[in-house]
Formats: structure tokens, C-alpha cells, sequence
């Protein structure tokens, strides 16, 4: 346009300028020049037309070009099943195109976010696109950049078809009866879980459509989508519930084990990872459901019974086997524990020890790191002649000294790296087993050639006990490590009062025969008046929560690990309180919770939900670089989500 207005006025100047000319010619020379000024000037007037013309056959182009380019567009906003809406600086309508005006749909002077308000994002520039939905046919809207235009593409075919594609997506599914292989059961405890167990089971998932395959090992196989796999998750898993009430009534103790991957189109990947999560969800003390898409973290639902004391013993020699054969290809051992190593956690090492040493292999205890819990260590220093004897306790760093690829390390009362008192060990240590009693967190973040997790125990130390009749007679426990371990029993156990069952006192049993003397072990379990106050300042520092929880958070000062568990266990045995949570600084600068409950609340989800873990009734977490009042907060709002229920585990409990 300003290239056309700049010919036209040079295109004036330039005759302007010859005319001018002429006329000075004549007046100043008198010469006769009408004659090549007439020519002149027609040939400027020719030269003239002549672009007017040519500029009025361009304009008459360039209109029939856009005619043609806008019939164009709009065949192709048609064909395309795109619509075209414009609104003023109000957010008011001004304009829609005949997309609109063909589906019936006139919104024309209305607020645009009064009609569609999930537009705001996008309209505040934080996102790029929004799908909205109108009289059941989906949109994909974007707005036109710097402008007040948006475009509404029909993508309702598209999402049609994606959703069907997502709906028809591979999942697999396997099933486990807890329980059910025990030798005790009778005949008619058979006949009876068939009948009012097994066939309403089976029933339950025919009833989505799922096609289901009795495997050899008594697991039972589940084939289904993502369609079905919705519907199931949507009924939140209620078979649990169903199996649960007829297993309580009928004293039985038989529940479901239940493991469902997904998000993968390889049939073999996908069986490769539902197995694994059934071995997760039986680990964590089954009665539950694991679910696991490829690429996200796994999902519990259910778990709201305590792990079930296996009657058999098979799995405890089959795997005190494997153990004996992984030390006797060792060069040597090296046993970690947790960090501020209490009781249970010495008690199961010194065991592991015992063992490894009867096999004659080199073996170190790392204690020397991590801290020790104040009461265990002044009974190691009670001690210390027999232990230190006997034993070889060592640093971290020492340990790093002696490891080799050769080397077995052994992980007791806990399984992961970060709350190990070796985490660099265990980095770079190629050959590791675990034996522990907590429900397992869903990802390891070491790679252990074994994992023996029992939730179903009292403790670690009742499981290393267990093996100690598999490895002959060489083993000599003095009475000072009977003390130990015992004192290990009784610690973890409240006394004999959570958690036990007949192998605990079965272990117990075969502690006395080493020496082990229960009033000796209540005397060194005892604990200086000092401490008495600090676990009176903490119960006394508690708040009531929806009135049957209590929270204690304490802002100053340092607590032992072990005062706070001591007094959260205190606080539980009120006769109004279900759970109780303390928060605290330890005098090692972590920030920890210790949680308790009597069983109606699961507080091992709840921690596990903050990056913590341990069993139902009892569990903690610890951190570093949090203040109290920050952890203290962010505890309220898990236990406001857990109360909600949204769906993760737990919340199947009726």
C-alpha cells in the first residue's frame, strides 16, 4: 500500500515537474516548444492511464484471490470441523462462526468464561490449549496469539478413538490366598474356603468380564483392560472386604493377595511385573492390592491387616540354605544395620555373625557409624569384654577397607540404603542380602541377590534366631548375647505384648536356653530419670486430633529416638486414644516422627505417604534440613488426605 501511494505521487511531480519546465523554456528563451510539449504531454497522460490501469487490474486480482482464498478457508474450517470465536476486551462474544450457527450453538453477547469457564487458564496465558465439551462433542480451543480470537477444532472422533485404544490396553493381574498352604488347615476348612471363599472370588472378577486362569502354584491368573481394570478400581477393590469378613468370622485367617500391571503392550513385561508385585504385596503381609503402570510408582490399596504368622517352617529352612550357601561363596561378611542401631537391630547382627563365624569366614559388625541408640549402647559397654572378644566391630570407612567383589554384605532390621548406617558400603558392595520384619517399601534402592522379609515377625531378631538350627552345632551363643537378643524380643514386641506369636516365644524359649535371664534384661532395659522427664515433656506437649489422635510436635530441644518411641507408645495406651504421633529433633539434627496405633489406624501408610515406613502399628520417618513446624504441617495434611480416603491403601477398611 505505501509502495502504490509513493508511484502515484511521484508519478504527479514527475508531470508537474516537465510542465514546468516547458513553461520556463518559453518564457525565459521564447522558444517555440508547444509542439514536443504537447507531445510530451500526452505521452506522460499516456503513461499515466496506463498505470491506473495495470494498478486497478492488480487490485481487481488481489480481490479475487482473497474471494477465492476466503472461500478457501472456509470449505476448509468446514471440512475440518473448525469454528472460529471472537470477543471484545469484556470477555463478551462478538463474534462466531458458521460452525457454531450449523450445531446450534449461539452464544453470541454472553460472557465467554460463563459459558465455558474452563477457558480461564488458557485465556491467563498458563496454558496453550484447553478440550471443552459441548452437547457431548469434545473441542481442543486455542487462542490465536496476541488477538481475542480462539478456534474450536472437533476432535471428538480423535478422542473417541484414543479412548477406546486406552480402554482396550493390556492388564495383568495375578491372585494369591494369604494363608492358604498352611499345613493345619482341615478338610472342612478346605470345603468351607472353596464354597464361601474361592467360588465368590471368582465370581466377583467374572462378574467385570475378566477371564481368569487357575495356575499350577494355586495363583490364579487375570486377564482384563483398562476398562475393566477402571471398573474394579472404581469399586475399590471390595472383594478384599468381602474374603476379610468371612476370614474373621470363620477364624481362618485366609486374604488376598492381589497384583494388577499395566501400561505396557508387552504381554511378557507385563507378567514380569505383575509377579513381582504379588512377591511386593505378600511381603508387606498381604490383604492387598499393588498396582503398578510401567514408567509410575506402585499403588496399595487394602493392607488393613496386620501380617498373619506363617504355622510353617518350610520357608525358614529353604531359605537359611540359600543363605548358607551365598557365605560359604564369600570371602567374608560384613553386617550393617540401621542407623541409631537399637536393640533388634544388634541382636539379629550379633546372630548373623554367630552364623557366619561358625562357617569360618572373616566377619565385621558395623557399629562404629550411624549411632547407636543410648540404652544398647550402654549395655554393649556392660558387656563390652565378650562382645568385643568375640566380635569385630568396625567403622564404615573400615568396612569400605575389607569389601571386595568377593564379599557378602548383610543388611539386618532394615532394607533400605538411606537408612543404613553403611549407605556408601551398600553402594558399592556387588553382593547383599536383606533380613528384616518391616512391611517392604515398593522400590529397593539397592539390588540384593536375596530378600527374606517376614512382616508377619516380631522382630529381626526373631528371624536370624530361626535359622539357627540349620547351621549345625558349631554355633555358641554366650549368655551375653542371649541377654541381647532377648532384650531385642522384648523391646520390639512391647514387652510380649504387640506383634507376637507362637515362634516369638518359640525364639524366646530357645534364648533361655542360651542363658538369656528376663529379670537381667527388664534390669538393663531400664532407663536413667533423666529420661523419664524427657518422655513426660513430650506426652505432656500433645494435642488432641479429630479427639482419638494425638499429636505431639516439640520445637526445642534434642530427644533420643528411642525416648520418643517410648513415650508415643505411652500415649497409645490411653484408653481414648487410637494413634499418637511425636515430632521431635533428635541430637543427631534430624527432624523424626515416631507413630503409633492400636490397629483401627494404619500408621505405616500414613508414614509411608511421607517418605517413611514401618508396620501398621508401629512407624516413623526421619529427615534432615526440616523444621518441626514444617514437618509437623505436612502431617496434618497427610492425616487430613487419609482420613478423606482417596483411594490409596487402607482405605477398602470398613
Amino acid at each position: 500500500m505505501k509502495k502504490r501511494t509513493f508511484i502515484r505521487v511521484f508519478t504527479v511531480v514527475t508531470i508537474l515537474t516537465v510542465v514546468g519546465a516547458l513553461l520556463a523554456m518559453y518564457f525565459l528563451f521564447h522558444t517555440d516548444i508547444f509542439l514536443a510539449a504537447g507531445v510530451a504531454l500526452v505521452m506522460l497522460i499516456n503513461i499515466l492511464v496506463l498505470y491506473f490501469s495495470v494498478d486497478s487490474l492488480r487490485i481487481e486480482s488481489s480481490r479475487e484471490i482473497e474471494s477465492s482464498l476466503d472461500a478457501v478457508n472456509s470449505q476448509l474450517y468446514k471440512d475440518g470441523d473448525l469454528g472460529i470465536l471472537m470477543f471484545d476486551e469484556n470477555y463478551e462474544i462478538t463474534y462466531q462462526s458458521e460452525l457454531f450457527r450449523n450445531r446450534d450453538i449461539n452464544h453470541y453477547g454472553e460472557k465467554l468464561l460463563n459459558w465455558l469457564p474452563e477457558l480461564q487458564d488458557m485465556l491467563d496465558n498458563e496454558s496453550a490449549a484447553e478440550t471443552v465439551v459441548i452437547n457431548d462433542e469434545k473441542y481442543l480451543v486455542r487462542r490465536i496469539e496476541r488477538s481475542n480470537v480462539l478456534t474450536f477444532k472437533d476432535i471428538t472422533a480423535e478422542y473417541d478413538l484414543v479412548r477406546r485404544i486406552d480402554d482396550d490396553a493390556y492388564v495383568l493381574g495375578l491372585l494369591s490366598y494369604d494363608n492358604y498352604d498352611e499345613s493345619n488347615i482341615s478338610e472342612d476348612d478346605l470345603s468351607f474356603i472353596n464354597s464361601n471363599i474361592k467360588i465368590p472370588v471368582m465370581d466377583y472378577f467374572k462378574n467385570f468380564g475378566v477371564v481368569t486362569k487357575t495356575l499350577r502354584n494355586g495363583r490364579v491368573l487375570l486377564l482384563l483392560n483398562e476398562k475393566i481394570f477402571s471398573q474394579i478400581l472404581n469399586d475399590r477393590f471390595s472383594i478384599l472386604n468381602t474374603v476379610r469378613r468371612v476370614s474373621k468370622d470363620s477364624n481362618l485367617g485366609v486374604t488376598l493377595s492381589l497384583a494388577f500391571a499395566r501400561g505396557s503392550e508387552s504381554y511378557s513385561e507385563l507378567d514380569k511385573n505383575v509377579q513381582s508385585l504379588l512377591e511386593l504385596a505378600q511381603t508387606r503381609g498381604g490383604d492387598q492390592v499393588v498396582v503398578r503402570k510401567t514408567g509410575e510408582d506402585a499403588t496399595f490399596y487394602g493392607g488393613t491387616s496386620e501380617a498373619r504368622e506363617k504355622e510353617s517352617k518350610t520357608k525358614v529352612r529353604v531359605t537359611a540354605n540359600t543363605v548358607k550357601d551365598l557365605i560359604d561363596k564369600s570371602v567374608n561378611v560384613i553386617i550393617v544395620g540401621h542407623r541409631d542401631m537399637d536393640a533388634d537391630c544388634l541382636a539379629a547382627s550379633l546372630c548373623m555373625s554367630n552364623i557366619a563365624m561358625s562357617m569360618e569366614k572373616p566377619t565385621y559388625i558395623v557399629t562404629r557409624s550411624g549411632g547407636v541408640e543410648s540404652m544398647i549402647g550402654d549395655v554393649m559397654k556392660k558387656f563390652s569384654r565378650v562382645l568385643e572378644e568375640k566380635h569385630h566391630f568396625i567403622s564404615e570407612n573400615e568396612a569400605m577397607d575389607v569389601l571386595n567383589d568377593d564379599s557378602l554384605v548383610i543388611m539386618v532390621d532394615h532394607h533400605s540404603a538411606a537408612q543404613s548406617n553403611s549407605p556408601n558400603l551398600l553402594r558399592q558392595a556387588g553382593r547383599i542380602i536383606i533380613i528384616d520384619h518391616h512391611r517392604r517399601q515398593a522400590d529397593l534402592d539397592v539390588v540384593p541377590l536375596m530378600v527374606y522379609l517376614e512382616a508377619s515377625a516380631s522382630s529381626a531378631c526373631e528371624i536370624t534366631s530361626e535359622f539357627l538350627p540349620y547351621f549345625g552345632k558349631n554355633i555358641n551363643i554366650t549368655p551375653e548375647e542371649a541377654n541381647i537378643m532377648y532384650l531385642g524380643l522384648l523391646i520390639d514386641t512391647d514387652r510380649f505384648r504387640v506383634r507376637t506369636g507362637s515362634r516369638t516365644f518359640d525364639v524366646a524359649k530357645q534364648l533361655r536356653r542360651y542363658g538369656a535371664d528376663p529379670i537381667l534384661c527388664d534390669e538393663l532395659s531400664q532407663e536413667p530419670y533423666d529420661n523419664i522427664i524427657q518422655r513426660s515433656r513430650i506426652i505432656d506437649a500433645g494435642k488432641a486430633y479429630k479427639n482419638d489422635i494425638i499429636v505431639s510436635a516439640l520445637y526445642e530441644g534434642r530427644y533420643p529416638r528411642s525416648i520418643a518411641s517410648q513415650a508415643c507408645d505411652t500415649m497409645v495406651k490411653a484408653r481414648e486414644i487410637e494413634a499418637a504421633f511425636v515430632i521431635c529433633m533428635t541430637d543427631r539434627d534430624e527432624t523424626i516422627i515416631s507413630a503409633r496405633s492400636k490397629g483401627k489406624i494404619n500408621v505405616q501408610v500414613i508414614m509411608e505417604r511421607m517418605h517413611g515406613g514401618g508396620h501398621m502399628t508401629a512407624a516413623g520417618l526421619q529427615v534432615s534440613d526440616v523444621s518441626v513446624a514444617k514437618l509437623e504441617a505436612e502431617l496434618y495434611q497427610t492425616l487430613d488426605e487419609y482420613f478423606e480416603g482417596d483411594g490409596n491403601e487402607s482405605n477398602t477398611a470398613e
